[in-house]
């Protein structure tokens, strides 16, 4: 009978280990040889803690008392106990007690769940992959948001948002009875800075007056390179039309700041064209081409200089 159960016990994929109370091995299977690298007849005989190591920790040692002393089974899982027996499988253990008049053992079974913890590993990596390629996902749709949205050269809003933005602000200023600017600027003989200098040197100017108009508007207003060397501002929210020469004003001292701090050789001129609604249009096309036409007029008294269109 007993040759019987051994033989199941040694055919099964499960390590089974049988202690007696003083903790001596009696039955040590196949699968505990393949876990450990021990054959059963090194260990066979020998305490338990002498041939598996691991379980010397108190706790292990705490639950085999409490097994042998009470018959309470015991658990311990692979999910907080990784290296029960080596550092390769993931094991849970099981401690319980077989006590009957013809015999009291206690019975160890460790349970391979490696294949259940690598799937759970490769479940946790796909998920890490999921989240990378999210978040690759959400940069590039900040990129493509950038390149639709946003001046590739200054940063600088284009004028598909600038439009979008415009018609906001016009819709609101409109409910409100509210008055709304426009200006229209162009960097003065910017076609001859560009056969001078050339293109490169062109593109820095670019930039510098973005910078110049970024540091003279308020935190409400939006500014759009609408050309070449073409910008748009929208201010709304004013209150009179003296707002927008008080920004006017910000714009050519902060013109005056930029090139004298960079020591630049080129005298940047800017001509600017205003218009406001309603008094100028009602719909955003009616603004800006009525503040070009104003623009005009300022180069033509010379340039670098601001213009309302009247």
């Amino acid at each position: 009978m007993y040759n019987i159960l051994f033989s199941v016990l040694n055919s099964i994929n499960e390590g089974v280990v049988i202690l007696n109370e003083n903790l001596e091995i009696l039955f040590w299977n196949h699968y505990m040889e393949y876990l450990t690298g021990i054959n059963k007849e090194n260990a066979i005989n020998n305490n338990v803690y002498k041939i598996l190591t691991r379980l010397e920790k108190s706790y292990f040692k705490v639950a085999l008392d409490s097994t042998i002393k009470d018959g309470r089974k015991m658990f311990f899982s692979a999910a907080m106990h990784k290296n029960l027996v080596n550092d390769k499988q993931r094991l849970n253990l099981k401690i319980s007690k077989i006590d009957n008049e013809k015999i009291s053992v206690v019975l160890l079974e460790f349970i391979d769940v490696t294949n259940q913890f690598e799937r759970i590993d490769q479940l946790k990596n796909y998920i890490d992959e999921l989240h990378i390629l999210n978040e690759e996902l959400k940069e590039k749709e900040k990129t493509i948001n950038r390149l639709a949205y946003y001046d590739g050269l200054t940063g600088l809003a284009n004028r598909t948002l600038f439009y979008k933005i415009a018609d906001k602000f016009i819709s609101e200023a409109r409910r409100n009875k509210s008055l709304l600017g426009l200006m229209f600027i162009d960097v003065d003989k910017f076609k001859s800075i560009n056969d001078t200098y050339g293109h490169k040197r062109g593109d820095e100017v670019i930039i510098q007056v973005s910078k110049i108009l970024s540091n003279s508007v308020r935190e409400s207003d939006t500014i759009c390179r609408f050309g070449g060397d073409e910008f748009v501002i929208l201010l709304p929210f004013i209150k009179s039309y003296d707002d927008c020469k008080e920004i006017v004003s910000r714009i050519i001292n902060e013109k005056e700041k930029i090139i004298n701090s960079e020591n630049d050789s080129i005298n940047i001129g800017l001509s600017i064209g205003i218009s406001f609604y309603p008094k100028d249009g009602s719909i955003v096309d009616e603004l800006i081409s009525k503040a070009d036409k104003a623009m005009y007029v300022a180069k033509s008294k010379g340039g670098n200089n601001h213009y309302f269109f009247e």
